[in-house]
């Protein structure tokens, strides 16, 4: 027996590693929590390299990557997992969601494809039990409510500039202050 993999599989089953590559670090604070609550250790990182570095460190189970990162994309890092480390787990959870993604995210090696925004249990228990295990508990945020939340964060990051929120949107601005209005979301209009 190979006295390194003794101690590596030791090191996974006291406490399993989740690395997470996100460059929107400040949005992972919460979810960083909930991981270490449930004794899992937790490696933030803003780009692949960083990722690469963790993983090649760590050994982790389990993998959670955004698709755009600052060096190169989350499906390179899916790739290089898949080949380097193939018994983990990993997840593309992004905003840049659409199905030849997804589809390109499965044939690189990713188990899951999750769009953000999502609550954070529903993405915990794909993370680490895969979508056919999931709660019922968990709930998936529907349609409208997924468009609104993304709709709110542009107008949020453009510091509720509805003219610069509605071009990055690709609506009419005339459209989006009425959307706004409807759903009560707080801007300077």
């Amino acid at each position: 027996m190979d006295l390194r993999s003794h101690i590596v599989s030791d090191h996974r089953s006291l406490e399993p590693t989740v690395v997470i590559a996100d460059p929107f670090l400040e949005k992972t604070g919460s979810l960083v929590s909930r991981l270490t609550a449930r004794n899992y250790q937790v490696i933030v990182c803003s780009s692949v390299g960083e990722a690469m570095a963790s993983c090649l460190k760590e050994f982790p189970a389990f993998v959670l990557t955004e698709l755009r990162l600052s060096d190169c994309t989350g499906l390179e890092l899916v790739r290089w997992i898949s080949s380097r480390i193939p018994g983990a787990r990993t997840v593309v959870h992004t905003w840049f969601a659409d199905l030849p993604t997804a589809v390109a995210a499965a044939k690189a090696g990713a188990e899951d494809f999750v769009p953000k925004p999502t609550d954070e249990e529903f993405l915990i228990n794909i993370l680490l039990h895969g979508s056919s295990k999931i709660p019922d508990e968990c709930a998936i945020l529907r349609p409208d409510r997924l468009r609104r939340d993304h709709i709110e964060h542009v107008v949020k990051a453009n510091q509720s500039n509805v003219s610069l929120a509605a071009r990055q949107l690709q609506l009419d601005r005339r459209s989006l202050q009425r959307f706004l209005k409807r759903h009560e979301v707080h801007s300077s209009v």
